[in-house]
């Protein structure tokens, strides 16, 4: 009984110590565990969302985004088991849209935009792929 109030207190703690941090720290203890659920998670100047969809869909979905959103492709790799797609946008920045195989269903993507990041423009390709599926 002593080590579950224990338990509680720390969780407890550590749920109100949350708001506190800054930074990707939080982002990533606050939606580690929700990008499992299909949540968008930006971290490190990445953005990471679980697709319901097989690998393929997801696949032919990111190239259409990436035509739909007048992107110039560069390239694509594809082994069957994870896929990437590199453009550049009108700014001539690097796009990469990576995709990895979680299960016959579900497919993790992955796009960043730039060396660093930019969030918007990571979330416009996210919507545009979600579109196509």
């Amino acid at each position: 009984m002593k080590t579950t109030f224990k338990q509680i207190v720390l969780a407890g703690v550590l749920a109100a110590g949350l708001p506190l941090m800054t930074g990707c720290l939080a982002v990533a203890v606050a939606g580690g565990a929700a990008a499992g659920a299909g949540a968008v998670v930006y971290v490190k100047g990445e953005l990471q969302s679980n697709l319901e969809a097989p690998l393929a869909k997801c696949t032919t979905a990111a190239n259409q985004a990436v035509t739909n959103l007048k992107l110039k492709k560069i390239g694509e790799e594809n082994d069957g088991t994870s896929a990437k797609i590199k453009a550049r946008n009108a700014k001539d920045q690097a796009v990469t849209i990576s995709l990895k195989k979680l299960t016959d269903s579900a497919t993790r993507i992955s796009i960043r935009v730039g060396t660093w990041g930019d969030k918007a423009a990571s979330q416009q390709i996210l919507d545009e792929v979600k579109k196509g599926l």
